[in-house]
């Protein structure tokens, strides 16, 4: 009999099996930029999502609002548009003049925080949300048949892949909920304060705004409601709390203007105590969800928040929709998000841009039982050194916003199969208040363990994973360092960590009243170094008494008489508080930037989303110039030394499985494991010889004080004026040109026909009596103040009776604009405010240039070259090459690498590159995008340049011989090296000698970086011209300066198109010593002007 034919499985569909390439409103939005979400993208050779496309052109931009009234993404974002996007520079322009309006509205509200700009990530956001309510507010029926039209596509796509995706087509009603996916971290909170603004102005503009009854701000607990109340107030709203009662329009009020807050637990079908019914505020709310992942399984919160805003409108906010929709296991509520998530920047791809702090995993050693002692000593070495090291640092790391390190343990007590968020396991915290206690108490047996983690092999310690690897490789380099015993270290931990200089008995205190908190205090110590905050204080107390009891526990557990609760604090510089124990609960609406360590406890396996809420927590991370970016990203060149271990999250756990748990959830997120670091050295040669006594420039020493000089510091105060700008600026130079035509246009229209159109029939403009008399003088003086501290451009004074006579004369600008935007009209002077701010702008940081320029470059001086110069690695220094251990296809590249560079000195292919170049003053140096590399290695086009380099000097190195010529290179550090102030401390990234047979030399400064938005006015461009100014001021015979900027790409009519759309003639790029990598003999070019 013949068998049946074997059923094939039924696969899931994509929104169930892959959520995250399930999201079809992000996808739509992403193609309007005429980006194919359907196909594959790669940048560089590697895969990318869609989204990386936009992302990787915006990066680079300057945050905030430039000087023309734009966000400086913009013109990125422009420029880069393909032909066939649906988006045009118009509408952009628009949608960005609406942010821009949003923006300056909430800064002139924060009267005690630092203005907002906006990283790129999130005016990608806002820039999402602007177009999405623009189509829904103007063309609901449209905007429904253009999704629907999409997703028909991507049904089509997937379904001819052998994948049914789960989604269907859209109602018109389906439209009125989007759900922004950021990370933690990532300023979710100010998103949503735009998001109202943006909303509200949609609604005016359309006339619905009638339609809608309240704005409702929903948070999961009352700690988040405080929170947004206290940050709403902080950006200038005025918000209160939902009543039962609340009618806003007859206090005369609009609806869209209060928020009105309250917790989802106060909302209930009927009318309570202290609960509301939900029907009684209608179906036609604004509803502002935070934590929107909460309550999509196992509750009716999701009910009565679709209920709320049935007929209105909803915006929720999560890092988790990804995690909470698997936990749910529910597909229509997944179609549903998937329809819902209009942008996703969740987590991998915050990591990935180098935001948040990096992390660390500690895996328990394989036998847990008998090494747990010495791992849980080890943990608490590492979060030791974080501590002593942010103490002991002086001023190494100011300006780099690290907070005070925070040990913080984690997690939820699991009793049969309900998670209870209130607490956390008693035998969990009491596993590590009795290891503190014994730490404490048994000064001699963790004398010895300290001694051990710290000189010992992972042989004698124990601590090897299950694959046999060293848990703690590489951890204590600090404690190393100081070269103390087991003996002073323990005895320094007591007193930093514990505030008890001999050890003791551990104490834990119940706090009298409600707040849920124990201290955690040594002996009779008035002040704790720790705190347990938990729902019920009392229960865990009497919990953890008893697990102590049964352990025969050295610790102490009484009531406290005096004590006050100190959880309210912990986020504060000034708190006691090194160690924290919590439910994962408070995690949620916690605002505190010091956790360093993560100890997780007790943790389920279905909790993707609480994991990554509270990993996300610890991440957080305000970063040099509150970048967010931990600082191998942000200053990857010459970091403060060992700052990388202040911004690492050490995360270790408390039994295997949660560690396990954790594992798992990073797998699932693509994100590494960073559990194993393996590390590869490859020497660092300083090769020069001294004795050839090459040149360099510095800042003098000021004899009084021997601090080199500083502009800001000792140089002069001058005031903004005609006076006070650089010559080239007002004599027929170069003068500062406002452009106001659409460049995309423009630059495809020359790039077809020839010519500019418009632009070449409106010759350049100045403002004359009548447009002067119209301006807002006022406003003028206090935008351009505020640009001024934004820059610290602090040397200059900004007078409001000057700013008119500067826009009077018309020497040293040109403002190119459209014919009708010039005319004499109430509505252009909108246009004629900003012109004349960005103007001033430029003219301010011109003039601080050029004043800076006046004041350092006599102060200049050419001094030779010593071994002690910054730009040269210490003695102590070697390449370290970072890669997981599971990454053992990169391991094998990197040993590849040494091969070649012992055997033939050098490698361009392969995840790594390196070459050995006997005229740069240390070797080797190394590229990779792939593997981490410290000290930093080349970029693309950087090591590009030097590659080319090398095979120059190859071709010719017999007629270099023959006249005696020697060649240098070294690379010049960004922010040590040299710098060039009138080129706005700009760091060329090399310095190449020639040394001549006569003993002179020709010292060249070369960038190999872009420049396809540096106009004709550039100081950057202009620096090899004025570079000869300060070679002239140096007075030294033997010596010759250049300057040399190479942009990698070799779209030469594209930049040369900047001078000419301006009226200037096309420039002879060769001549100001701009060439292009990738052109026939650049490097040639480049050789022959440092050899002439």
């Amino acid at each position: 009999m013949a068998r049946a034919p074997r059923k094939n499985k039924v696969q899931p569909p994509l929104v169930a099996s892959h959520f995250q390439d399930a999201l079809v409103l992000n996808q739509y939005l992403i193609s309007l930029f005429g980006i194919d979400p359907l196909i594959a993208h790669k940048d560089e050779g590697r895969p990318v999502r869609p989204l990386e496309i936009i992302a990787k052109t915006l990066r680079d931009a300057e945050p905030g609002i430039g000087p023309d009234g734009k966000h400086c993404f913009l013109a990125k974002l422009i420029s880069h548009l393909p032909a066939n996007a649906t988006l045009n520079p118009v509408e952009l322009e628009r949608y960005d003049a609406n942010l821009v309006a949003h923006t300056r509205a909430i800064n002139a509200r924060r009267k005690h925080k630092g203005e907002i700009a906006w990283k790129y990530f999130q005016w990608l956001t806002l820039l999402f949300v602007e177009i999405y309510l623009d189509r829904y507010f103007n063309d609901r029926q449209g905007l429904c048949a253009a999704l629907n039209e999409f997703i028909e596509r991507f049904n089509q796509h997937h379904q001819s892949q052998g994948r049914e995706t789960g989604i269907g087509a859209y109602a018109v009603e389906d439209l009125n909920k989007i759900c922004l996916q950021n990370a933690t971290g990532s300023g979710k909170t100010l998103l949503m304060h735009v998001n109202l603004l943006q909303f509200a102005q949609h609604a005016r503009a359309t006339g619905q705004a009638d339609a809608f009854s309240r704005v409702i701000v929903l948070s999961p607990n009352e700690r988040l409601s405080e929170q947004h109340e206290r940050e709403l107030r902080e950006n200038g709203f005025y918000p209160e709390p939902l009543r039962q009662e609340s009618d806003l329009i007859s206090r005369g009020q609009n609806a869209l203007d209060v928020p009105l807050l309250t917790e989802i637990t106060k909302l209930a079908d009927e009318q309570k105590v202290k609960q509301m019914a939900v029907d009684s505020f209608g179906d036609g709310n604004l509803l502002l969800v935070d934590e929107g992942h909460r309550g999509m399984s196992g509750s009716d919160w999701k009910s009565k928040r679709d209920k709320l805003a049935a007929k209105g409108f909803t915006f929720e906010y999560s890092a988790t929709f990804k995690q909470a929709v698997k936990a749910a296991n529910d597909r229509v509520l997944a179609e549903s998000y998937a329809k819902a998530v209009l942008f996703d920047y969740s987590y991998r791809y915050f990591y990935a841009d180098g935001y948040g702090k990096d992390y660390r995993i500690f895996n328990l050693p394989q036998d847990e039982l008998a090494h747990k002692d010495t791992y849980l000593t080890a943990a608490l070495l590492g979060f030791y050194q974080q501590l002593r090291m942010f103490t002991e640092a002086g001023n190494r790391y100011s300006g780099y916003n690290l907070e005070k390190p925070l040990w913080v343990f984690v997690g939820a007590s699991v009793t049969g199969r309900k998670v209870d968020e209130e607490s956390v396991s008693p035998s969990d915290v009491a596993q590590i208040l009795d290891f503190l206690a014994r730490f404490l108490a048994h000064r001699e047996a963790f004398t010895t363990l300290i001694h051990t983690v710290l000189n010992g092999n992972s042989q004698q310690t124990g601590l090897l994973d299950a694959q046999g690897r060293d848990i703690f490789v590489q951890s204590f380099p600090y404690l190393k360092g100081l070269k103390q015993s087991a003996a002073q270290f323990y005895s320094d931990i007591c007193q930093r960590l514990f505030h008890a200089p001999g050890g003791g008995h551990l104490v834990v205190e119940r706090v009298k009243g409600d707040s849920g908190e124990l201290l955690l205090k040594v002996g009779e110590s008035d002040e704790p170094f720790g705190v347990i905050n938990v729902g019920d204080a009392a229960a865990l107390a009497k919990h953890v008494q008893d697990e102590l009891e049964d352990k025969h526990s050295l610790a102490e557990v009484r009531p406290s008489e005096f004590g006050e609760p100190v959880f309210g604090d912990v986020h504060k510089p000034t708190s006691p508080i090194h160690m924290l124990i919590g439910s994962k609960k408070f995690i949620e609406g916690w605002d505190c930037w010091r956790v360093s360590s993560l100890g997780l406890m007790r943790m389920g396996q279905s909790e993707g989303a609480q994991i990554i809420q509270l990993f996300g927590r610890g991440v957080r991370l305000k970063g040099k110039d509150i970048s967010l970016m931990r600082t191998s990203r942000y200053q990857p060149v010459n970091p403060p030394r060992d700052i990388h271990f202040l911004e690492t999250l050490n995360v270790f756990g408390v039994q295997a499985d949660f560690m396990a748990t954790f594992r798992d959830f990073l797998e699932s997120e693509g994100l590494p494991p960073n559990d194993a670091p393996h590390v590869e050295e490859i020497t660092l040669n300083v090769t020069h010889d001294f004795g050839q006594k090459l040149k360099i420039l510095r800042s003098k020493f000021r004899k009084d004080t021997q601090e080199q000089y500083d502009f800001r510091k000792h140089g002069p105060i001058v005031d903004l004026s005609i006076g006070a700008l650089p010559p080239g600026l007002t004599k027929g130079g170069m003068p500062l040109v406002v452009d106001r035509f659409p460049r995309l246009q423009m630059i495809q229209a020359k790039e077809v026909m020839g010519q500019a159109p418009e632009a070449a029939d409106n010759p350049p403009r100045h403002f004359d009596s009548l447009r002067l008399s119209m301006l807002d003088w006022d406003k003028l003086w206090f935008d351009l103040e505020r640009f001024r501290r934004q820059r610290h451009l602090d040397n200059v004074i900004v007078k409001s009776e000057a700013l008119r006579p500067l826009l009077e004369t018309p020497d040293w600008y040109r403002v190119l604009v459209p014919a009708h935007w010039w005319a004499p009209s109430m509505a252009n002077l909108r246009h004629w405010q900003s012109i004349a701010f960005e103007l001033l702008c430029g003219a301010l940081e011109r003039c601080f240039n050029h004043q800076k320029r006046k004041y350092l470059d006599p102060r200049m001086e050419l001094v030779l070259l010593t071994r002690e110069n910054e730009n040269l690695p210490g003695d102590d220094i070697n390449y370290q090459l970072i890669v997981e251990a599971t990454e053992q296809y990169l391991i094998d590249d990197i040993k590849t690498l040494k091969e070649e560079l012992a055997q033939v000195g050098w490698r361009d292919h392969g995840h790594v590159q390196g070459l050995r170049l006997d005229a740069h003053l240390y070797e080797p140096l190394l590229s990779s995008e792939k593997v981490k590399i410290q000290p930093v290695g080349l970029n693309k086009s950087e090591f590009q340049f030097v590659e080319d380099l090398r095979l120059w000097l190859v071709a010719n190195d017999a007629s270099l011989a023959e006249r005696g010529e020697r060649i240098f290179l070294l690379r010049n550090l960004a922010k040590q090296g040299v710098g060039f102030f009138e080129a706005g401390n700009f760091y060329p990234d090399f310095i190449l000698w020639c040394l001549k047979s006569d003993g002179s030399q020709r010292i060249c400064f070369i960038d190999p970086h872009g420049l396809e938005h540096e106009g004709p006015g550039s100081d950057k461009i202009q620096l090899s011209q004025n570079i000869k100014d300060l070679q002239a001021r140096l007075n030294d015979p033997g010596v010759t300066l250049e300057s040399v900027i190479l942009s990698p790409s070799t779209n030469r009519m594209r930049i040369q198109h900047l001078w000419s759309q301006q009226g200037l003639p096309t420039p002879d790029l060769n001549a100001l010593h701009v060439f292009f990598i990738g052109e026939p003999d650049y490097i040639g070019k480049v050789m022959g002007l440092v050899l002439r």
